[in-house]
């Protein structure tokens, strides 16, 4: 009878729940035994080999593999964070209450000890400063007049520009005595940032700040990307950003026309490729304000830009002809 099938179901849910609780709790003492080992927290290998192992059960249970796997990482993933738990004994001060610097601090705080505050409240005692503030003068200014309190400690800015303001915080870095690491998370105000990419760029004064950034931020579920240079990291992202972001509001623009084709409610044929871009539009669409910022201070969008109407010219005149996939396929050779 149904009724009796779904209690025995309700009572396998508590047994599963109960044996998850455990798993947890060992995780947890194996993160201890790791701390004391000095053991690095996190160990893709080892998870890598208990995802397959378990997708390797549950397929052949009867789940399809893509099933299987998500739900294998939803629960290494659940015993990673229980492992990683207060990690460090690093005080982090983020500056900055804006989107940045509460997802930043929502993310460390998995971690280690964070605290969020912005630019009018009084700099806390603190390991490392993360300034999730704008690459203005304003923020050059609280540094100065903050140096007394970051002398000796390690200072990170989190600007999406580099080139303009990098050579200035090095400076002050040699003159206040404070060592300075720049980083760029490639995310803005998510809920869940496991998984996401951490950029670093060490500075003539970053010296042991790097390897123990990279710890922290891998710890917190990120993965973390080293690039040599400001400039190095200003020319990628006028390419990952500059050009992305107007690639994604000239889509927008154009789709609000949608409506007025045939009277119909062109959301309601969206294909599955085109909701997925939809979510990165309105993800785009949040975020106007630093969008203006990148296209205004980097380098090289402009340069950017110039390619992008370049190279849609080439896909137009190559679609036109019917010669699309021989072009593409072309490039991909």
């Amino acid at each position: 009878m149904l009724w009796q099938l779904r209690r025995n179901i309700d009572e396998i849910d508590d047994e599963i729940i109960k044996l998850l609780a455990k798993r947890l709790t060992i995780a947890e003492a194996i993160g201890d035994v790791k701390r004391k080992l000095n053991l690095p927290p996190v160990d893709h290998e080892r998870e890598g080999e208990v995802i397959d192992r378990w997708v390797s059960g549950l397929v052949e249970a009867g789940l399809d593999e893509l099933t299987a796997r998500s739900i294998a990482e939803l629960v290494i993933k659940a015993s990673t964070k229980r492992q990683i738990r207060n990690w460090f004994n690093v005080k982090v001060t983020v500056v900055g209450s804006g989107r940045l610097g509460k997802t930043l601090k929502r993310t460390l705080s998995q971690v280690t000890p964070t605290t969020l505050i912005s630019m009018r409240d009084e700099l806390p005692d603190s390991d490392v400063i993360i300034l999730a503030t704008r690459p203005t003068e304003d923020s050059i200014n609280y540094i100065k007049r903050n140096s007394d309190s970051i002398r000796g400690k390690v200072l990170m800015d989190s600007f999406s520009v580099k080139s303009r303001l990098f050579n200035i915080i090095e400076n002050e870095s040699r003159e206040a005595g404070f060592r300075y690491l720049s980083i760029h998370p490639l995310f803005g105000s998510l809920t869940d940032t496991w998984g996401e990419v951490m950029v670093l760029i060490p500075s003539l004064t970053s010296r042991d700040s790097l390897p123990m950034a990279t710890q922290l931020f891998e710890a917190a579920g990120l993965r973390t990307v080293i690039l040599s240079d400001p400039d190095t990291h200003d020319r990628i992202m006028a390419y990952i950003q500059v050009a992305h972001h107007l690639m994604l509001l000239a889509l927008y623009t154009m789709l609000k026309d949608t409506g007025k084709v045939g009277g119909v409610n062109a959301s309601l044929l969206m294909t599955h490729s085109l909701r997925l871009t939809m979510k990165a539009i309105e993800r785009a669409l949040e975020q106007l304000d630093v969008i203006d910022e990148i296209q205004k201070m980097n380098p090289y969008a402009s340069e950017v830009r110039d390619k992008i109407t370049k190279y849609i010219n080439i896909i137009n005149s190559a679609a036109a002809e019917g010669k699309l996939s021989e072009f593409i396929e072309g490039d991909l050779k």
